[in-house]
């Protein structure tokens, strides 16, 4: 008789929801301290196939895959700012590091080739990781201005249970056009590259093996006196190059505050 569990497709959908809180205090001028935090949540729905893509039922569910919600911190950051302008242009560096307070996992490849339970979905990196950040704007005219700018992630050492988040970039550009003392719009361009993750020295073959995205975006913001800014942005991929099976999504939707 064998006892082989069935072969099956594991059919994947996942809902991520990302709320950001950043409070900025000035030192002097041209310097300043922001703090950063994050709050997370993934919701895992899945469902198994076999080969003829009919569902089917796993006897004792999967040690990979399960249908669950997580939530949590991810790791903040504190960042130094230096920034200033002349004339119609402005810049601003960065330097900071994150603090490893978000939820990180046992090497999950490891428990999966012991046929153990395990997760894959952290919050963290359990490591200190400096950032680094530069960006620049310009004026156009009484209304219009240019932003563009990126910020690049190290880390140098594995965290307790070996992994090591890989190298990432983010930057991007974007025009923002007042059209009113209440309201203004935004439309950019956000490109991201990451590096490959790596457990106790390894690429394991089925982990984060590294990505490329490039998103188009817009953004609606309106301006209330008293009450801050309330924006609501939509972005769209436009382009991915992912190495092996990766997370695709549709689009990102945003709703920020800011006083």
């Amino acid at each position: 008789m064998d006892d082989a569990p069935p072969v099956a497709w594991h059919v994947q959908d996942i809902t991520l929801a990302n709320g950001t809180l950043r409070a900025e205090y000035g030192v002097r001028r041209g310097v300043g301290l922001a703090l950063v935090s994050f709050y997370r949540q993934a919701v895992e729905r899945v469902r198994f196939e076999d080969a003829a893509r009919a569902p089917v039922v796993l006897p004792g569910g999967d040690i990979h895959h399960r249908n669950e919600t997580l939530r949590g911190l991810s790791d903040p950051w504190v960042i130094a700012v230096v920034g200033g302008g002349r004339g119609a242009w402005s810049i601003a560096g960065r330097a900071g590091v994150s603090i490893p307070l978000g939820h990180t996992v046992e090497n999950p490849f490891e428990l999966g080739r012991r046929g153990l339970p395990h997760e894959h979905i952290q919050f963290g990196t359990g490591t200190w990781n400096p950032l680094v950040g530069l960006a620049v704007g310009r004026r156009l005219g009484r209304a219009t201005t240019l932003i563009a700018g990126g910020q690049a992630r190290f880390t140098a050492y594995e965290n307790a249970h070996g992994y090591r988040a890989g190298f990432r970039f983010d930057g991007g550009a974007l025009v923002e056009r007042r059209l009113s003392p209440a309201w203004r719009v935004q439309a950019g361009l956000d490109v991201g590259h990451e590096a490959a993750e790596t457990w106790s020295g390894i690429v394991e073959e089925e982990g984060n093996l590294g990505r490329k995205d490039v998103l188009a975006g817009a953004a609606l913001v309106h301006a209330t006196r008293g009450a801050g800014s309330l924006a609501l942005s939509l972005k769209v991929p436009l382009y991915t190059r992912a190495v092996n099976a990766q997370l695709d999504y549709p689009l990102v939707l945003g709703l920020g505050w800011s006083r």
